[in-house]
């Protein structure tokens, strides 16, 4: 599912029980990762090969600086280092390897406006990308987080297209008010054409992705290497069924009615609209009054 990236969360352990086992067998310990094999293995991660590098990114980058570890090295400048974690949407802390996160992490909860916002910034930074996005959910029921991951191409090497990805996390899967949210920004990202595709993935793996800990990347399938669709996000902003499945009812209800109430609040504001139309809009409003007139 993730791209050649390894889990970096944890690395500190991981390389100190790799050098004990060395020691007691006698062999020298794996040099520690430089800032030069993460540039490597970053562009590699998103699907571009190393002798491909300097085509890709440009910055006077030439084939002879790619070739060995040194030479690239004396090449590796402010606006070159700079250019590589804008281009990726990665963390200079990270390629400096000061830090295990990879990834930046945006938090929108309660902020779908900003989520908004932020989807037109990158559009308009980018007017030629194709943004679309997974919305990965749990498996499991109980305390377990959601994430949506945006997936935007931002060139090609050859016919093969290139990706970055940004995280929005802090989605409380079956907390009303997290769902609602959550469900306007999926409103928001269809009507600007960015769709949002439906996967479910195991808590434990959710929650690696969150943190920014994992490098992201590409497997030749694009956003569907999160995994299958086994859902449609989108039915969360036109039917309540869809909207209030695995919500967490509460005492009398409460989470329910809290659900269906905020969900028309948002509308009323324009939040709910998936662009698919005045009808769809009309019918769902109407669907989700119907809903809590029940209770």
């Amino acid at each position: 599912m993730i791209g050649p990236g390894e889990l970096l969360a944890g690395w500190n352990l991981i390389e100190k029980l790799g050098k004990l086992w060395d020691r007691m067998r006698g062999r020298k310990s794996v040099p520690a990762e430089t800032i030069v094999t993460r540039f490597i293995r970053l562009f590699e991660s998103h699907g571009v090969h190393r002798n491909q590098i300097p085509r890709f990114i440009g910055h006077g980058l030439t084939l002879k600086d790619v070739q060995d570890d040194a030479s690239l090295l004396a090449k590796l400048d402010e606006p070159l280092l700079e250019a590589a974690c804008e281009m990726f949407a990665v963390r200079r802390e990270w390629l400096d390897g000061a830090e295990l996160q990879v990834h930046p992490c945006h938090d929108f909860y309660k902020y779908p406006e900003k989520f908004g916002a932020f989807l037109i910034k990158l559009m308009n930074e980018n007017f030629d990308a194709h943004i679309q996005g997974v919305l990965i959910a749990p498996e499991e029921l109980g305390e377990a987080d959601a994430l949506l991951i945006l997936q935007e191409s931002i060139g090609f090497v050859g016919d093969k297209p290139i990706y970055r990805y940004h995280l929005c996390h802090n989605w409380l899967f079956t907390y009303w008010k997290a769902r609602a949210y959550l469900t306007a920004c999926v409103a928001i990202a269809w009507k600007g054409k960015a769709h949002i595709h439906g996967v479910r993935l195991p808590k434990k793996e959710i929650e690696k992705l969150a943190e920014g800990m994992t490098l992201l990347g590409w497997k030749g399938e694009g956003i569907w290497e999160f995994g299958s669709v086994t859902w449609h996000p989108e039915d969360m902003a036109l039917e309540p069924g869809a909207f209030l499945k695995d919500v967490d009812p509460e005492i009398d209800n409460f989470g329910i009615k809290s659900a269906l109430n905020l969900w028309l609040d948002l509308e009323e504001q324009g939040l709910m609209d998936t662009g698919m139309g005045t009808d769809f809009s009309v019918k769902a409003r109407q669907l989700f009054q119907r809903e809590l007139e029940k209770y």
